[in-house]
């Protein structure tokens, strides 16, 4: 009995302190996933949340569709939590070509992967998150920023003419404009 107790009382000690590694922490991919979007803010990047994030095990794919325009600048961010051993993404355009991806390895202090590119075209991108490699259960959450002006047919540019101008209820000027005078 005395050994029966000890394997016991030694599977749930064991269980105890290994069990607190099988939670996943989205809280904390969404703070690494903000705390990397701080740098990419003040270099004029607007950033929004994608309300992709969860978590998965290793081998774990998921599919992020982001519409972009011809001419700006994107950022797609993925943070994870401390069991999301390795992180990686990859994004393609409509016909399937490979825009960029990120493979780098797990990196020390936080996981994360992220890419910036210029988007050549108007219509969406499909971005995939793999976590490569997590301890149990692993949080990831996407960010997306765009940076640019988008260009509209209506551009000043476009029209091809100088614009004019006419300021209305304007007061008279000193020299009012005369007739012209009949012969």
């Amino acid at each position: 009995m005395n050994l029966r107790n000890l394997l016991l009382n030694g599977g749930c000690f064991s269980f105890l302190l290994f069990s607190s590694s099988i939670y996943a922490d989205p809280a904390k991919a969404e703070d690494e996933c903000y705390n990397m979007a701080v740098n990419y803010t003040a270099r004029g990047f607007a950033m929004s949340p994608t309300n992709v994030s969860g978590v998965g095990t290793a081998g774990y794919v998921v599919k992020v569709m982001i519409e972009v325009t011809k001419g700006l600048d994107y950022i797609i961010l993925v943070g994870g939590d401390k069991f999301a051993k390795d992180l990686d993404l990859y994004v393609y355009d409509e016909v399937g070509g490979l825009i960029l991806d990120d493979r780098r390895g797990s990196r020390k202090g936080g996981q994360f992967a992220g890419v910036k590119f210029r988007a050549e075209y108007s219509g969406s991108v499909e971005a995939f998150v793999h976590i490569a490699a997590a301890q149990g259960l692993a949080s990831y959450a996407v960010l997306v920023g765009r940076r640019g002006m988008e260009r509209g047919p209506a551009d000043v540019e476009a029209l091809g003419v100088e614009p004019t101008f006419q300021m209305k209820n304007a007061s008279p000027s000193a020299t009012p404009a005369l007739p012209p005078k009949k012969p």
